[in-house]
């Protein structure tokens, strides 16, 4: 995996107000607003105290220390300059001056209510304002943690699946899906009702909605691999050649790796049909909850 201090990403917009803030983080420092009138930190900077509305605000020293308030898992970053480390955590941080940032989590498990703190990272060109667990938290973690692995799926229906698994399954498509996707979704797309209209159009006939095509996918996953209780936390899929009506469509998937410690599975997803023609391909990540003795 690529390092942070390597990545080709966008730097933080600054402006007067907030150039104190990020010459500061340059040096390794947290520092915040302070309103002199109502004695309560502020972030992000602003001209005004957001609580009194006074103007007296003055920066100084944070302490640096928070807990994580929430967080998300990136897998699929909003810019490619971050691809080369995804998935990385960003978190919700309470600061202990009480406001409230978004910033990195360097954590490989976080958890909401952990403490936090700053830990200045290299990431582009600049310093930002990271976090990671305290050091006495995760030693009390490693005191406390069972010295047996933690088996991420116990209670699993089918049990881990192996790298290089596969699954798929077939159907033909009907005039009543394309009338049962409208009736669950309103799309009402001429392109799915009038032929004559279609016929005219580079598809050159009915096609199904998009949702039918991937659908199969979802049959794969919760029935095939992973199995019972799987649902999908991110798809990735780009639609190459539209379905048709009365055509056949297969759905495959291939487990391209599994975690350990969670049901958490990556997969690489193809719909094709029944000339062997490409109509959707990409990938998902999968998570399979645990049914057995619920």
């Amino acid at each position: 995996m690529s390092e942070l201090s390597d990545l080709k990403v966008p730097g933080p917009t600054t402006i007067a107000l907030t150039e104190p803030f990020w010459a500061a983080a340059e040096e390794g420092r947290l520092i915040l607003q302070h309103c002199r009138s109502c004695d309560r930190s502020v972030f992000y900077p602003r001209e005004i105290c957001p609580h009194c509305w006074s103007g007296g605000l003055e920066w100084r020293e944070a302490s640096g220390q928070g807990r994580l308030k929430s967080f998300s898992r990136i897998h699929r970053p909003g810019h490619p300059g971050w691809a080369p480390v995804a998935p990385y955590v960003v978190g919700l941080v309470e600061l202990a001056e009480g406001p409230t940032m978004l910033s990195h989590i360097l954590a490989d498990e976080p958890e909401v209510g952990m403490p936090l703190e700053l830990a200045p990272t290299r990431i582009g060109g600049r310093v930002l304002p990271c976090f990671r667990p305290q050091f006495h938290h995760q030693e009390e973690k490693t005191i406390m943690s069972d010295t047996k692995p933690k088996d991420g799926w116990a209670n699993v229906t089918r049990g881990k699946p192996s790298v290089g698994d596969t699954a798929e399954r077939s159907r033909k498509t009907s005039m009543d899906d394309i009338h049962a996707f409208t009736a669950m979704t309103g799309d009402r797309n001429p392109v799915h009702y009038d032929e004559e209209l279609a016929k005219k159009t580079p598809f050159g006939k009915l096609v199904v909605q998009g949702g039918i095509t991937t659908g199969i996918l979802n049959a794969v996953v919760a029935e095939d691999l992973p199995g019972p209780g799987t649902v999908f936390l991110n798809t990735n899929f780009n639609f190459k050649k539209a379905v048709g009506i009365d055509e056949t469509i297969i759905g495959r998937v291939e487990l391209t790796s599994v975690r350990d410690d969670k049901p958490i599975c990556q997969l690489a997803c193809t719909v094709t049909n029944q000339d062997g023609d490409v109509c959707v391909e990409g990938t998902a990540v999968t998570y399979t909850m645990p049914l057995e003795n619920l």
